[in-house]
């Protein structure tokens, strides 16, 4: 079945100035990553751990960056209509590998948001690139988002408050 429904709490970190930025935090800041480019609307990367979060921040940035600049947002979400492209196939339907989905080239995962946005697909449930294979991500195309279905910022922290980064 292409459609689930993913609930429960995420994790994105985000720059500290963006935490009260008049465009919020939840959107990506970037101006493109493995599910978006340019031309798509609003964005929202959510992994399904704290450990996670941290590191995609890592694998983006090529290092270990210093977590003080940094704030680890808990996102309580709710999405009806998701794509899980753990599931082989579902890939299969879609033509796409699981290489693509943890590869360095992103052009092909930026098609297939394209077209389950087209499909009118709220989000995708995938693997974390940084966290493979055990961490996952829910890609959320927040401009998709139908009646009922939410995301929201329920908490604030410090890196070190959420993880350990000994």
């Amino acid at each position: 079945m292409a459609k689930l429904e993913r609930r429960g709490l995420f994790y994105r970190v985000v720059i500290e100035d963006y935490v009260n930025d008049k465009m919020g935090p939840l959107p990506s800041r970037a101006q493109e990553g493995r599910f978006h480019d340019q031309g798509m609307e609003l964005v929202t990367y959510l992994a399904g751990g704290a450990e996670t979060a941290w590191m995609e921040v890592g694998a983006r940035w090529q290092g270990h960056p210093d977590p003080e600049p940094y704030r680890m947002l808990e996102v309580r979400a709710n999405v009806a209509r998701v794509a899980d492209l753990t599931d082989p196939s579902i890939r299969r339907k879609y033509g796409v590998e699981l290489s693509a989905l943890v590869g360095t080239d992103w052009k092909p995962c930026q098609r297939l948001a394209r077209r389950l946005r087209a499909e009118g697909f709220e989000a995708l449930w995938t693997f974390s690139r940084a966290d493979y294979p055990p961490g996952r991500q829910l890609v959320v195309f927040l401009s998709q988002l139908n009646p009922g279905s939410y995301v929201r910022l329920v908490n604030v922290h410090g890196i070190r408050e959420i993880i350990s980064l000994d």
